[in-house]
């Protein structure tokens, strides 16, 4: 949980020459200090996709009385919560009962040794299989240490084997992974909801923590402006994954977070996908295209009234970090304060609660939109506020107001989240950052998603950079350590609050940032308004017509239909995009120039 990329790390272990002994033992010592500050769970404390199946092998070999192998002690939460699972609620039991078949609950290998239903399952086993452990006794080839249980595939008729080959040739065929693609969903929807059940019962000893503590954290007042449950309409923006293995893993980890609060999400999916989800038992719609999707999504919240919870479909957790600030801004100090914060795992529908609360309950002008912090860990945000006002909201998460009426561009397929923020900021005058809730979200890796629309050299991703800046002008500079990635700087006033994961021209030294004096503001002379111009040298409001120039390049010709007849404003604000040597480009303001320039275009007068 270390603030960007900086570790606490000694100096000396920074590479260098060859350390003498005693150079070595300190860097010892000091690397012990620094991983204390880390303050990890013990080993096995952890709820995890596979925590109910080790337990359940902790059991069995604590069971079998075996004194030559190593045994790991489960917690004892886990441990019961495995022998009260029911065996149809294991993954081993098989996904349809063959008629006349053995019944799980009596299964037994040839030599009488009880076969008990796994928490697991091959990829590969067919549906009227199922999939069991038993107890081993040790040979002459035991060796000590691991070993004492056996994996087990057994037939409809009882008959168990311990290798996929000697099961296929038992069934007289081979098993193939679309054999087991029924299990497998039905593996992941069920360790997404015991996993969550065993978080819940954990509580904040490493799981899940109650609402009810989060919610602690807010004002008298800003508690009476909690939204109920009912309050909001979710929707979750997917595509291209409910036939992924990974894919359905995410899917139903988001899904059983939302329906443990008693919520029901709205899947908004590409039209090709939709029976793939449906066939998951997932509630889902046409949304189309990204944008489309989302923008869909805001619609059908605002004609039910209800709050637009949008979430991204590969998001493990929610995070809160409720603790002071660091008492300097120098990243070691900054490290501790949220390596010392209270950490708070919440469901979905609670944060977004917490955040309509903040939302409704500020200072004016009140937003309409929140969201969380952008990174995985808010460590540089205890150098901070807790919540910020004009800074870029993360599309993976947010809420927003049904009587809202800002949109997302449509000519955009990536970066469309900091552009909804500027045009929440221009319209309503502020967002609500929760700068200390987190994530725990996959981006770039997952299969499907935004994540088909990214090319490997980085074309998509400037093109939509350029809309944004051709767009918003002086609010995005270039991020210095995140290629193909921009920093919103939104001017409030004389200054620019910029976000935390950019590195500060004036950054902290070890020793703690230097106070800066006040800055003393002049008393404004009151004048009469100027007409709006921004610092491009062209008015707003003037009308873009055909000049007395024909353009010779085809490309040139092409762009000029799509400009002429429009204002300067809508120009800037939502430029046409046009095709050059098979390339998709965005027409930028220094083209409106240039074709003015050179007669292509003229501009007459102001229209609004």
């Amino acid at each position: 949980s270390l603030c960007g990329s900086v570790r606490l790390v000694p100096r000396h272990l920074r590479g260098g020459p060859p350390q003498c002994p005693a150079m070595k033992a300190v860097a010892r010592k000091d690397a012990s200090k620094a991983k204390k500050v880390l303050k990890k769970l013990p080993r096995g404390t952890r709820v995890n996709r596979g925590t109910l199946r080790s337990a359940l092998l902790s059991n069995l070999k604590k069971d079998g009385g075996r004194t030559d192998i190593r045994i790991r002690d489960a917690t004892k939460l886990a441990s019961k919560s495995s022998e009260e699972t029911p065996i149809e609620e294991r993954a081993g039991f098989p996904v349809k009962l063959t008629k006349g078949g053995v019944h799980p609950r009596d299964w037994k290998t040839a030599n009488g040794v009880k076969i008990h239903v796994d928490y697991s399952r091959a990829a590969w086993l067919p549906d009227e299989w199922g999939q069991g452990v038993k107890q081993t006794q040790p040979t002459s080839r035991s060796t000590g240490g691991g070993g004492g249980i056996l994996t087990c595939y057994v037939a409809p008729d009882g008959k168990s084997f311990f290798h996929k080959e000697t099961s296929q040739l038992y069934a007289g065929k081979k098993f193939t992974m679309e054999d087991g693609w029924n299990g497998q969903v039905r593996l992941a929807k069920l360790q997404a909801k015991q996993g969550l059940r065993l978080a819940r019962k954990q509580g904040s000893s490493g799981g899940l923590d109650k609402d009810e503590a989060l919610f602690k954290l807010l004002t008298p007042a800003e508690r009476r402006s909690l939204p109920p449950k009912d309050a909001f309409h979710v929707c979750i923006v997917s595509a291209r994954r409910a036939t992924k293995l990974e894919g359905v893993r995410d899917i139903f980890t988001v899904e059983s977070q939302f329906q443990e609060s008693g919520v029901v999400p709205t899947w908004y999916v590409d039209e090709d996908s939709l029976k793939d989800y449906r066939a998951l038992g997932l509630t889902a719609v046409v949304g189309g295209k990204l944008c489309e999707a989302r923008n869909r999504s805001l619609r059908d919240a605002r004609a039910k009234g209800k709050i637009c919870v949008q979430c991204s479909d590969d998001i493990s957790s929610w995070e809160y970090r409720d603790g002071p600030n660091a008492a300097e801004r120098s990243d070691d100090a900054m490290n501790a304060a949220h390596n010392a914060a209270r950490r708070l795992i919440v469901l979905p529908i609670a944060a977004a609660r917490f955040i309509v609360a903040k939302m409704r309950s500020c200072s004016e002008p009140r937003p309409k939109l929140g969201g969380v912090y952008m990174l995985g860990s808010c460590a540089r945000t205890f150098g901070g506020e807790s919540f910020a006002r004009h800074h870029f909201i993360l599309g993976d998460f947010f809420v927003a107001e049904p009587d809202s009426t800002v949109k997302f561009d449509p000519n955009m397929k990536l970066k469309e989240d900091y552009d909804f923020t500027c045009s929440h900021i221009a319209t309503y005058g502020s967002v609500m950052r929760c700068n200390r809730m987190t994530l725990n979200v996959k981006h770039y890796s997952n299969c499907g998603g935004a994540v088909s629309t990214r090319d490997k050299k980085g074309e998509e991703e400037r093109r939509n950079i350029a809309i944004l800046q051709a767009k918003w002008p002086r609010m995005f500079r270039a991020n210095p350590k995140r290629k193909n990635e921009v920093i919103l700087s939104w001017k409030v006033g004389p200054c620019a609050e910029a976000d935390d994961d950019a590195e500060s021209t004036a950054r902290a030294k070890k020793g703690g940032a230097k106070p800066t004096a006040p800055t003393k503001v002049k008393k404004l002379a009151t004048k009469r308004a100027a007409p709006a111009r921004r610092p491009l040298g062209l008015p707003l409001g003037a009308a873009v017509r055909r000049g007395p120039k024909a353009a010779k390049a085809p490309y040139i010709a092409a762009r000029l239909e799509q400009v002429q007849g429009k204002i300067v404003r809508d120009i800037v604000e939502k430029p046409p995009s046009y095709t050059r040597d098979g390339k998709s480009l965005v027409y930028q303001v220094k083209d409106l120039k240039y074709d003015v320039a050179q007669g292509y275009l003229e501009l007459g007068g102001n229209r609004r």
